[in-house]
């Protein structure tokens, strides 16, 4: 029988800004959600919390009544040896955060998304969770969002017919601080299938944030083992206001409103309907934590788990190397890039001769790469 703990100690990597920002760029307080989350699940205790921004930390300690902060978070997991881990940073400190968690002894991750910045990084945290034991989920929460789930189920069991194309476009933002999240529901639309290849083009130019090169504009398009497909506009919506996903069988389709798909309409031969949903997003954080935890405890897997999520990583960077190479890219991806693939194309952008240089955005984040 597994061995199971029946309390756990939990620590946050990267705090948040001190104030909420929803602007492109950083300045988000992705380290509040992860706390809370903590604070309600009654068998884990929040015990410390890291992050170099001092401003940010001291807020987070009065807000959620932290004690134990540190500026270096090597030196809290030194200290405190926490069984559960937050990383709520950019992604480009990931896989080194990930890399000492698992040197300190840390049982359990939740990380943010997007997950990893490079091809060499997806196959070193593989490794390192393969020889220390080491459970991790990604925040994709919006897996468990009732709408998306209800729509799932429609789409799978041919209530539009055979499944043949899902497609959005999220208007201002790009293909991994939001866009990683519809490259992940597309996935579970399509049952997780395997992928068989990418194609992505993008316009890059001088726009940061994340602590890493931004596209202005960015498209992703990509067929399932099943023959569907789906396209992602990272950067234009389309028209229809509060439409963010379409799902189109060969019968007919299913129209997402809302970024938590708090609205179907479902149109076929039979007529057009309409189901609405409410999502507590409480619940979703604690499910994300559920999961980690009976991983943690069971010889279980999860949907949120290191082998499905490095398979959502990969599918978001394949886009970005398809525009760095000038081709399709076909998965599994063979690519030993060691570096976030759009620093590659904004180096090459930005030296061409005649090039239009724009300035960054006016949203840009000037706070410390660890505050989200």
């Amino acid at each position: 029988m597994a061995r199971t703990k029946d309390h756990f100690t939990a620590a946050i990597i990267g705090v948040g800004a001190a104030e909420h920002s929803s602007a492109k760029g950083g300045g988000h307080q992705a380290g509040y959600m992860h706390a809370a989350m903590y604070k309600r699940h009654p068998s884990v205790r929040l015990v410390a919390a890291a992050d170099p921004n001092p401003t940010n930390l001291a807020a987070f300690e009065r807000k959620f009544g932290v004690h134990q902060a540190f500026a270096d978070h090597r030196q809290m997991l030194r200290k405190v040896q926490p069984d559960v881990v937050s990383i709520a940073t950019y992604v480009g400190l990931h896989r080194r955060m990930i890399e000492d968690c698992a040197k300190a002894g840390v049982r359990g991750i939740v990380c943010e998304k997007p997950f990893l910045e490079s091809p060499a990084d997806l196959e070193a945290v593989r490794r390192v969770a393969e020889k220390t034991g080491l459970k991790l989920v990604v925040a994709h929460v919006r897996r468990f969002c009732p709408g998306f789930i209800r729509a799932r189920r429609l789409y799978q069991e041919g209530e539009v017919g055979r499944p043949m194309l899902c497609f959005a476009g999220i208007e201002g933002w790009d293909l991994s601080e939001w866009g990683s999240h519809w490259l992940d529901i597309f996935r579970f639309f399509h049952n997780d299938a395997p992928i068989r290849w990418v194609m992505g083009q993008a316009r890059v130019r001088q726009l940061r944030g994340y602590g890493h090169a931004m596209e202005d504009h960015a498209i992703a398009y990509f067929e399932f083992e099943t023959g569907a497909k789906a396209f992602l506009d990272g950067g234009v919506g389309f028209a229809g206001e509060g439409l963010h996903m379409e799902l189109v069988g060969a019968e007919g389709v299913i129209h997402i409103h809302g970024h938590d798909a708090n609205r179907l309409v479902i149109e076929n031969g039979r007529g057009r309907s309409e189901e609405t949903f409410r999502t507590d997003w409480n619940r979703l954080w604690d499910e994300t934590l559920g999961e980690l935890l009976r991983q943690m405890q069971t010889p279980s897997r999860s949907p949120l788990g290191l082998d499905n999520m490095l398979k959502t990583a990969e599918l978001n960077l394949a886009a970005y190397i398809s525009a760095l190479r000038g081709d399709r890219v076909d998965l599994p991806l063979e690519d030993d890039l060691a570096e976030w693939p759009l620093e590659s194309l904004a180096r090459r952008t930005t030296s061409a001769p005649g090039t239009t240089r724009t300035a960054p955005p006016r949203t840009a984040s000037r706070r410390p790469r660890q505050a989200r």
